[in-house]
């Protein structure tokens, strides 16, 4: 990936286009994952994730994570006033802004906050998979990665996901679950490297220089794998 491949992500998606943005490396990314899910383990999960995650996240992002992320990072939302629409933010103010949309893009109804929706620049808006699972990008390729099995979701398209790797992988239940409630650490070791497989085997399949010369951009959705 270059340093000016286009991102696009919903919900986790969105956390992950950040973090690949700011130049942290995964190993990095991972390390920042456990520390929220040891406070969440400790603390609790429901009602409180969207504090614990934002904490997280300024910690992490570099302060100008915002220029990096300008026209390159897409991100998601959804607004539910007057009728729930999907929206794509490309341009932030701010470092705060940028978390703003990451965390909003990550807004499941009650459970990220005690309260249905969020303010988003003026608008009340929730998770933006709801309506953007995979958001759109302008580019002719564009290589879709979804943590969750996305032939039990009916996803069409999708081309890094659990499904690339069927004999080694967690169910789609215990996804959902994790999605919800953090898992151990050996098991966030074990969807890591899950992950890196999935990945590996989809790029035996499609040969990297290609995706290098057309500078394919990436779009996510659901939990970091």
């Amino acid at each position: 990936m270059q340093e000016t491949t286009p991102l696009a992500g919903s919900s986790a998606g969105a956390i992950i286009c950040a973090v690949i943005a700011s130049g942290a490396s995964m190993d990095e990314a991972l390390k920042a994952t456990k520390d929220l899910a040891d406070d969440c383990r400790l603390k609790g999960t429901a009602f409180r994730l969207g504090a614990v995650l934002r904490d997280i996240l300024d910690k992490f992002l570099p302060d100008d994570i915002h220029t990096r992320s300008n026209g390159r990072v897409r991100v998601a939302v959804t607004q539910i006033l007057w009728r729930p629409r999907g929206l794509l933010v490309d341009q932030f103010d701010s470092k705060e802004d940028l978390i703003n949309a990451v965390i909003t893009s990550s807004f499941i109804p009650g459970y990220l906050a005690p309260r249905p929706a969020t303010m988003f620049r003026n608008r009340l808006c929730i998770d933006g998979g709801l309506t953007l699972f995979m958001p759109p990008t302008s580019a002719s390729k564009t290589v879709r990665v979804c943590a969750f099995p996305a032939s039990q979701l009916g996803l069409q398209g999708i081309g890094i996901s659990p499904d690339c790797n069927p004999e080694n992988r967690a169910s789609g239940r215990e996804l959902f679950n994790w999605a919800l409630e953090p898992a151990d650490d050996e098991i966030l070791d074990r969807l890591f490297e899950f992950g890196y497989l999935d990945a590996a085997v989809w790029g035996e399949q499609n040969p990297v220089k290609d995706i290098v010369a057309d500078n394919s951009p990436l779009v996510g959705n659901g939990s970091a794998k």
